[in-house]
């Protein structure tokens, strides 16, 4: 208890000495109503990430608890999966720019996929895996008693995989962060596309130079990925360890 209190205070000391390094940093070249736009730009890209990461989980987790009970398929789709999320997404951009501007769609809408196209994998991965450890004895207890479609699921399978999936979620949706400073602002030529966002406001300042509204907008993404990661996958994690671990 003493040393996780010196830990707290350590990092407490830290933070307040980086928020007045900050502050002194970026005090006379950034305005009090823009810092708050800054904020809200990071809303809306939080907000984007949170979509696109149950977009992703209500795809591929699915598909990864099927693939993972069928021993011989998941050996042979695990290398596929880990060769797609190493794949550099950025590849893609130019196609789904063109797309975009040819179809007249709305940047704001169809540019959020690129920042979970590399990303997604790892919920897929990671649910694989969890689906492939599940014991021999367990799925033959379910089949024996009968346990199908929602049972099934609520007994056996989630439990199985829930672990592994907040693993591979929060994964997924940190790169979705790091994504948006590419994905909210993509080009082609002479062609580009933005969307708002806390991404898209940091591209901007980097391609410009300011680096005091870097600085901001970096800290104010940070901010908003350990709130996230304090509220919604600290909890999530201590939900799989308590309630859905296989003991």
């Amino acid at each position: 208890h003493v040393l996780d209190r010196w830990r707290t205070l350590i990092l407490v000391a830290v933070a307040g000495m980086s928020i007045v390094a900050l502050a002194r940093f970026v005090h006379g070249e950034v305005s009090y109503s823009e810092i708050g736009q800054v904020a809200v730009y990071g809303l809306i890209t939080a907000l984007r990430v949170a979509v696109l990461t149950l977009l992703a989980t209500l795809v591929w987790l699915p598909v990864g608890v099927w693939i993972g009970l069928r021993p011989r398929l998941a050996q042979r789709a695990q290398p596929v999966v880990v060769f797609l999320a190493a794949f550099p997404a950025n590849l893609v951009f130019p196609v789904a720019v063109s797309a975009i501007i040819a179809w007249r769609l709305n940047p704001e809408v169809w540019l959020s996929p690129l920042m979970i196209l590399g990303t997604q994998w790892y919920i897929l991965f990671n649910v694989i895996a969890g689906a492939a450890a599940l014991p021999g004895d367990l799925k033959e207890a379910a089949a024996s008693l009968g346990l199908r479609h929602r049972v099934l699921w609520q007994r056996v399978l989630l439990p199985a995989v829930f672990p592994a999936y907040v693993t591979g979620g929060l994964t997924a949706s940190g790169g979705a962060w790091n994504a948006s400073v590419v994905a909210e602002v993509a080009s082609w030529g002479a062609d580009t596309l933005s969307a708002t966002g806390i991404g898209a406001y940091i591209a901007a300042n980097t391609a410009a130079g300011d680096h005091p509204r870097i600085a901001l907008g970096v800290a104010v993404m940070s901010l908003y990925v350990i709130a996230l990661n304090r509220t919604v996958w600290e909890k999530l994690y201590v939900l799989a360890r308590q309630r859905f671990a296989l003991e």
